[in-house]
This record gives C-alpha cells, sequence and structure tokens, in this order.
C-alpha cells in the first residue's frame, strides 16, 4: 500500500489552526489570572480592615497613619536623637501587625525609638506579602533618596496600601484640618465617623514603589485630590486615583515626592477599604465631588452612587 503524508500546506493550515486558538485562548488566561489577583488584592484589603477593627476594639480608637503629627517626616532624621518626636514616624501598617498574626515581627520591633533607627532595620527589610497587591509589578523596596541617603539604608520594604487622609495635601500637611479617619497624629474613633460607616473610606490601594515604606509613617496617609500649584487649594480638579504625580517633590520645604497616591496596577481604578469592612473597585474617572465625600469622616455629604 502506498501510505500518504501530510503535505506542506496542510501542515501550515494546522500550524495556523494551533496559533489562531492560542492567541484566541491566551487573554482569556490572562484574564482569569487578573481576575484571581484581584480576588487576593481585595481579600488583603478585608484583612487590614478587620486589624484595624481589632486594633479599636481593643485601643478604643483606629491607629493614627503617623504617630508623630503634621509636617513630621523622614526629611527630619536624624533629628536629636531616636526618641525624637519629629521622627517617631511608626505607621499604621505597623501598629495593626499584632492584629494580623505577625506578632513575632511587632515584638521584634522597638518603639520607644524612630522606625527608622538601625534597631529596627532587619524587621523594616522584611516584605510582607499581605501589603503586596498580586498585581503590583514594581520595586519592593525603595529607591527614594531621603531614605537610601539621608537614612543611610537602601532596603526598606514597601507597601501598597495606604490610608485615606483628607481631601487635599494641605489636610495632610495640618495647614487645614484633615477631613479623613487616619491622618498624623489622629485619634479617631467611630463615633467621629459621624457620615457612617459604609460612606467613608479607611484605606486605599497604591502602586507608589519609592515613597510607600511600610513601617514609616511619612506618607502613610494620601489624599483624594492630586497636587496642583496653580490651585489656592493645591487640588487637581480630578480624583487622584492613578494619576501622575500625584505629588511632585520639591513643594514645601519638608516634603517628599510621590509619583501615585490612590492607585493599582488593575486596569481602571483601586481597590478601596470602607469603614464598615467592605472593600469596593471605584473608577479613575469617578466624579471628584463624590471621591471627596467618601473621604470625609464628618462633611454631612449626601453620597449617591459610586
Amino acid at each position: 500500500m502506498k501510505r500518504r503524508g501530510f503535505t506542506l500546506i496542510e501542515l501550515l493550515v494546522v500550524i495556523a489552526i494551533i496559533a489562531v486558538m492560542i492567541a484566541l485562548l491566551l487573554p482569556a488566561v490572562q484574564q482569569a489570572r487578573e481576575a484571581a489577583r484581584r480576588t487576593q488584592c481585595k481579600n488583603n484589603l478585608k484583612q487590614i480592615g478587620l486589624a484595624l477593627h481589632n486594633y479599636h476594639d481593643v485601643h478604643l480608637l483606629f491607629p493614627p497613619s503617623s504617630t508623630s503629627g503634621f509636617g513630621a517626616g523622614v526629611w527630619n532624621y536624624p533629628a536629636t536623637g531616636p526618641t525624637d518626636p519629629s521622627i517617631h514616624l511608626h505607621s499604621f501598617a505597623s501598629l495593626i501587625l499584632p492584629y494580623l498574626e505577625q506578632a513575632n515581627i511587632y515584638n521584634s520591633i522597638d518603639y520607644n525609638v524612630s522606625s527608622l533607627d538601625p534597631v529596627n532595620r532587619e524587621m523594616a527589610s522584611q516584605v510582607l506579602p499581605f501589603y503586596i497587591c498580586p498585581s503590583y509589578s514594581g520595586r519592593t523596596v525603595s529607591d527614594d533618596p531621603l531614605y537610601t541617603t539621608t537614612v543611610g539604608y537602601d532596603s526598606f520594604a514597601i507597601r501598597n496600601y495606604v490610608a485615606m487622609g483628607a481631601v487635599s495635601v494641605l489636610g495632610l500637611s495640618g495647614a487645614v484640618p484633615a477631613e479623613g479617619v487616619m491622618y498624623p497624629g489622629s485619634a479617631n474613633r467611630f463615633r467621629n465617623i459621624t457620615d457612617g460607616t459604609t460612606n467613608t473610606i479607611l484605606v486605599a490601594e497604591t502602586r507608589e514603589q519609592s515613597s510607600s515604606v511600610w513601617i514609616d509613617g511619612t506618607t502613610a496617609s494620601v489624599a483624594a485630590r492630586w497636587t496642583d500649584l496653580g490651585s489656592p487649594t493645591f487640588s487637581g480638579n480630578t480624583v487622584s486615583i492613578n494619576y501622575t504625580p500625584y505629588f511632585p517633590g520639591g513643594i514645601f520645604p519638608n516634603s517628599i515626592g510621590q509619583e501615585y497616591g490612590p492607585s493599582s496596577q488593575h486596569e481602571g481604578g483601586a481597590h478601596h477599604l470602607l469603614c464598615d469592612g467592605s472593600v469596593h473597585f471605584l473608577s479613575e474617572n469617578m466624579d471628584a465631588e463624590v471621591y471627596d465625600a467618601l473621604t470625609t469622616c464628618a462633611g454631612n455629604e449626601v453620597v449617591g452612587e459610586f
């Protein structure tokens, strides 16, 4: 019998069909993977929300974004010594560690001295998985000169979750009252959230990769509006979600630049944790006044659909 094999044309047709099938399936696989990453990111925020509620149960208030007050930051280092209040700078992300089943790390941190002090750097270099969004692909340690040169340490690990402290950066500086729940030196309780826990943001995602050291409170809170130097209130006319640059460096004498504020590497927006423990994905194109209203804890606004 004469055996018939594949012709070149038949082989090319089969290869073309396989290529088309791969081209059709690959986006679906990528979408499924991203959906899984978004679910994990949402779960990270839910765990942070539970930890914040448990912290409140124990201490009868939410932690401040920074244990140092307004105007204090990494730029003050080394100040007058490791116990100087201006460089105490322990962040909410550090304070809630026991409620995230991380008591070992918490107990290894010396909260009597600066978060940036050499005694705390071994822990500060730990990349904590529950503070990293699975979709994030940037640096995991800060390369900002204020850390690498002023402080003199190049292994401060970062986080992808940040407190929503105010409507504008002026609120975070103390120039005007901060309207959020957690900001530098804050001491808010549930009773202070008169707008309702279902209408107030507590924590947002961020893709900032330099000014986001998890142990440091310097930039552990962000604002609802990006920084516009041409505005009397320094407030941009759109939401800060995924806007860049969120806060250019060198604007104020004591400041640190931030490429991103509330942001993510999920397409179109970022996850936000509300005070009731729920997590919502908010669009980068949402109405700025609605985002402002969700940031304030006692603004008496009427919040519609978001």
